[in-house]
Parts: structure tokens; C-alpha cells; sequence
């Protein structure tokens, strides 16, 4: 398989892949052969010959938000994470010294995580690294594995990553660092 981010095969269902390997599909304007949507896939496990794209067993990528297609994080964080609470509050001081606080919006409590993925195969760092650099810092996507205190079981909570970095420690061993801030959208 290639060995860079930049350079990601078609699907195609006549192959194997290994754990990780990334594929992308992509639907044209009519036939004009110009993309219209292109999405990429990340092998959840060894994929034998024959598996379409659509089968939730062997690729991942994708998961169905409220009826829209949205790109899912399917990689664990390692045990130290770092969750930030800061909510949005409203505040009114008046001059005998009494103060008022009121939520700011309906979405004020949204967390902030700082999440690690340590000692991590190259495969791996290069299916995360590519996941993150796909959504430019703009995207928002589901996180599969949130802490239970955090997960609500029946509410896909949506992040996106505005920074992330990864370093090679030595062969076939990498971290990286990232940013996931909530979102409601």
C-alpha cells in the first residue's frame, strides 16, 4: 500500500487491505468525470477480497447523524485525556455589588479535549494523521470512543480539530496530539 497521507488508492473490492489501510471513493457531476464528493474509508480490520466499501464489518469512516452522513473518528485515545469545561455565561453586575449570571445560548457547556495516541504503528498514525488533515480544521465529526462520563448513549457529539501534531519516537512508534473542541453542528 502507498506509504504517504497524499497518496491513497481508489477502493477497489478485487484487492485485500490491511488494518488501517485508507481507500477513497469518489461520485462524479454527471459525466463530466469531475468529483463531486469524494470520501475516504479506513479498514477497521484485515479486509479479504470481495468486501464493498458499504460493509460496516471491515471499513469505517462514515456514521448516519439525524439522517446526514458524517465523518466518525474511529480510533481510541490513549488513557490520558484531558477534558476542559468552560462555559459561556452571561454576567450583570449592578452597582450595590449583586450579580446575575445567565447561560450564553442553548450550547454553552461545550468540552474541550486534549487527547493523546501513544505508541501508535505506522499504519495507524498515518490512518489518524490523514483522518484529521482530511477535515482541514473547519469539518465536524463524531468521536466513536469518548469516555463514558462524556458519551451520552443516544446523542452523537460532534468535535472538530483545529490542531494537531505527531511525533516519531523510533520504528514503527509514533504519537500524536491533538484538539477536539465541541461542537453543535
Amino acid at each position: 500500500m502507498a506509504t504517504s497521507i497524499y497518496n491513497v488508492p481508489v477502493h477497489n473490492s478485487s484487492k485485500s487491505y490491511s488494518k488501517n489501510d485508507i481507500v477513497f471513493t469518489s461520485q462524479s457531476i454527471g459525466d463530466s468525470g469531475v468529483p463531486r464528493e469524494q470520501k475516504y474509508y479506513y479498514a477497521l480490520k484485515d479486509v479479504p477480497v470481495s468486501q464493498a466499501i458499504t460493509n460496516t464489518d471491515y471499513w469505517g469512516g462514515y456514521i448516519n447523524v439525524r439522517g446526514e452522513s458524517k465523518p466518525y473518528f474511529l480510533w481510541t485515545p490513549s488513557y490520558n485525556l484531558n477534558v476542559n469545561h468552560q462555559p459561556r455565561t452571561n454576567v450583570v453586575v449592578f452597582g450595590n455589588g449583586y450579580e446575575q449570571r445567565s447561560p450564553d445560548g442553548i450550547f454553552n457547556n461545550l468540552i474541550k479535549l486534549d487527547v493523546s495516541f501513544d505508541m501508535r504503528n505506522q499504519a495507524e498514525a498515518k490512518a489518524i494523521i490523514h483522518f484529521l488533515q482530511s477535515r482541514k480544521g473547519v469539518e465536524s465529526f463524531v468521536v466513536k470512543s469518548l469516555p463514558p462520563i462524556y458519551a451520552d448513549s443516544n446523542y452523537n457529539k460532534q468535535f472538530y480539530c483545529s490542531n494537531f501534531n505527531s511525533n516519531f519516537t523510533f520504528h514503527n512508534n509514533y504519537t500524536m496530539k491533538a484538539t477536539f473542541i465541541e461542537t453543535n453542528h
